[in-house]
């Protein structure tokens, strides 16, 4: 008894379940994307619109696309055979908007029609001077230290503009020495990146310390330089020039002249002097 109980609730939460969605209708449609404004020329490669709806609960959509001269929902009008998920618009000059109509048919029943925003369509005469008005630029690749970024800005008319946004180049911190140089061999010093952390290394010369390198000491003296040390003892061999040698060389030679004239004089006149005393 206890289990036909159960099973009799069981069967009425069922059917209230079902009735209460059969009474509720299929789901009305989302419109997940409206496009953008569109222009053309005549002649040109056209304008193809498209829909962009679902329904919740995976029923099957049904559309409608509608006209209108003016910028009013309240204008529009059926397009003829126009029942598809997209619509070529035909090539009449000027200026035209356009939107369209989603149903979500389930179980033979139709929900509520959800509209799409007016969407402006233009066609212009042959080559047609269209000015573009590009919003701001924003960034949909970000750059990083080695490689560019891309920035985009788009137009009413659709038209989407790209440019290249500039590498930030790394940012390097002072460095450390990973490896002491040596008299043998080039050391080394490690930068790394302050912001993507990359690493670069570059060489580091022996300085040649006075220390010298402890730990590779050379075992071979330097040849010595001959002509040095001979010259060296040639200096140390010779006797330096006592103060009287000195005074020896640098003996004023005039004197020797003046005595001798004096000598040479006194000799002349002794002569004339005896010679005068035997005349008389």
């Amino acid at each position: 008894m206890k289990r036909l109980i159960i099973a009799f609730i069981t069967w009425m939460l069922v059917g209230v379940t079902v009735t209460a969605a059969w009474a509720a209708g299929p789901a009305k449609p989302v419109i997940e994307a409206e496009m953008p404004d569109c222009y053309s020329y005549i002649g040109g490669s056209g304008i193809t619109l498209y829909t962009n709806a679902s329904a919740s609960d995976g029923g099957t959509l049904k559309y409608q696309w509608y006209v209108t001269d003016i910028e009013n929902m309240a204008m529009i009008r059926a397009i003829d055979y126009a029942e598809g998920e997209s619509y070529q618009v035909p090539e009449e000059l000027g200026v035209k908007w356009y939107c369209y109509a989603a149903w979500n048919v389930a179980g033979g029943a139709e929900s509520e029609p959800t509209y799409s925003r007016l969407i402006r369509v233009e066609f212009y005469e042959n080559n047609p001077v269209h000015i573009h008005s590009f919003g701001q630029w924003m960034v949909t690749t970000e750059p990083t230290c080695e490689e560019s970024g891309i920035k985009t800005r788009e137009c009413d008319c659709g038209v989407t503009e790209r440019a290249e946004v500039p590498a930030l180049g790394h940012h390097w911190d002072a460095g450390t020495i990973t490896r002491e140089p040596t008299s043998k061999a080039d050391g080394e010093k490690t930068y790394s990146c302050l912001v993507c952390k990359a690493t670069m290394t570059e060489p580091v010369k022996y300085s040649g310390s006075p220390e010298g390198d402890n730990d590779e000491k050379s075992s071979v003296e330097p040849e010595k330089d001959m002509s040095t040390d001979l010259k060296g003892d040639l200096e140390s061999n010779t006797e330096p020039t006592s103060p009287v040698e000195s005074e020896r060389f640098s003996f004023p030679w005039w004197i020797v002249a003046v005595i001798a004239s004096a000598v040479i004089g006194g000799g002349v006149l002794a002569i004339v002097l005896i010679r005068k005393g035997n005349d008389e």
